[in-house]
């Protein structure tokens, strides 16, 4: 045994065998459980294989902290490198995003997970907004308890935080703390994943006079359950998320399916049901399904003009509840609504798509909606534009607005392009 410096320590052993005690000079091979009680000659850590002689797979653990406050010394590291056994590491990468409100936010990211994963880890991405002129940014802590040899594969629990303008001069505070089962089967092959999510969710937002909104704070409890086959050829998801707060009470349902064949041509169908089970908003739809822009109202998704109702930034498109790309009415359903997306390859990149839903709102009737156009599939979920074509709203090529009908996907933050590289399928 030796101290982080690498001097030899004299010990004391204790073998625990059968309920007997026998204290040895020396550390023979053992086949039962074995406590050791090594004697305090004023070491500051203790280190296992410090030399690194012994093969092994995992050396992160080898070291404990004895007088000092971590089990190893703090080293800084400027972007993202291997992980260092003899050193608790801490990374520091420059971060940037773009919100209309915020401007372009930058500031650095400090975390301390490396290339490999950690059980524990953390990160804090302060920000400054060069249009608000304000610090922004999140935060996270999160720790994964790992099993071996089960179905359950981790359990992962956490806090987190974030602080961003939804409107010119307003901004809203998130506070989450959350706990995520992931399953997996033990054929370590097979890309089947489920995933059971719960959490808590505090929105704080400043108000102004101008502001529709006449309830800006609130909380809301949210359980998700996730399936997944994602392949190459075949991609399947299915999903069922419930929500609660003081005011309303929802449950929604998606499934996706992709097939992709051998020349290259692929087939993309979705399902989209939400239902209320009771819902006191009868001033807003804040909080209702929208057929082809949601509201976000726990700030999920990254909207680059989330409060915009026209102009370019109210044209960005999210594949989220009812998944539409013509701007309809009714856009909202506070009762309940039914969608089915399809889209399928004209050549390479060029897909047709059209969407078919039912939107039902109190006291009114349900109204069948549909829309139809042109899909450029530039990278898919990173880089689209959505032409419409013919719709419930007649045809909308030849309308005298149409630039302002086309729809978006552009995703500019680094965290979620880095998914776009490190992501394993099509």
């Amino acid at each position: 045994m030796k101290n982080f410096h690498g001097n030899r320590i004299p010990i004391s052993l204790t073998q625990v065998i059968n309920g007997e005690s026998a204290h040895e000079d020396w550390v023979p091979p053992f086949e039962r459980d074995t406590t050791v009680i090594i004697k305090n000659h004023g070491a500051e850590r203790l280190a296992v294989n410090f030399d690194g002689k012994l093969p092994e797979l995992n050396k992160r653990n080898n070291f404990e902290k004895v007088t000092k406050p971590f089990s190893k010394p703090f080293q800084f590291r400027i972007l993202e490198d291997i992980d260092d056994p003899h050193h608790e590491q801490l990374f520091i990468i420059p971060e940037f995003g773009y919100n209309l409100y915020d401007g372009f936010y930058f500031g650095p990211k400090f975390y301390n997970t490396s290339l490999l994963p950690k059980q524990f880890s953390y990160k804090i991405g302060p920000k400054y907004g060069t249009i608000s002129n304000a610090l922004v940014g999140d935060a996270m802590i999160d720790y994964t308890s790992l099993f071996k040899n089960q179905n359950i594969f981790a359990i992962r629990y956490g806090v987190s935080g974030s602080r961003f303008s939804y409107d010119r001069d307003l901004f809203f505070n998130r506070y989450s703390f959350f706990v995520n089962f992931s399953y997996r089967p033990l054929d370590l092959r097979s890309n089947v994943r489920q995933f059971l999510t719960m959490r808590t969710l505090s929105i704080n937002r400043e108000r102004s006079e101008e502001s529709l909104f006449s309830e800006p704070n609130y909380d809301v409890f949210n359980i998700n359950y996730r399936y997944q086959d994602k392949n190459l050829d075949k991609f399947f998801t299915l999903e069922t998320d419930y929500r609660i707060s003081k005011s309303f009470s929802k449950v929604s349902f998606s499934t996706r399916f992709r097939k992709l064949y051998n020349n290259n041509r692929q087939i993309n169908l979705r399902w989209f049901g939400g239902l209320f089970i009771f819902n006191e908003n009868r001033d807003s739809d804040f909080f209702s399904f929208a057929l082809d822009r949601p509201t976000d109202y726990m700030f999920d998704y990254n909207y680059y003009g989330r409060s915009e109702d026209s102009g370019l930034f109210s044209q960005q498109f999210l594949m989220a509840e009812g998944g539409f790309k013509s701007m309809l009415e009714p856009a909202f359903a506070n009762q309940w609504m039914t969608t089915f997306n399809a889209s399928t390859t004209i050549w390479n990149w060029i897909f047709a798509y059209g969407d078919v839903g039912l939107v039902k709102n109190r006291g009114e009737q349900v109204n069948f909606l549909y829309d139809s156009g042109v899909r450029l599939n530039l990278v898919e979920d990173y880089f689209e534009l959505f032409f419409p074509v013919y719709s419930s709203n007649g045809w909308e090529a030849g309308q005298s607005d149409y630039a302002e009908r086309i729809r978006f996907i552009v995703t500019l933050d680094i965290p979620t392009l880095w998914r776009l590289f490190t992501r394993r399928w099509y």
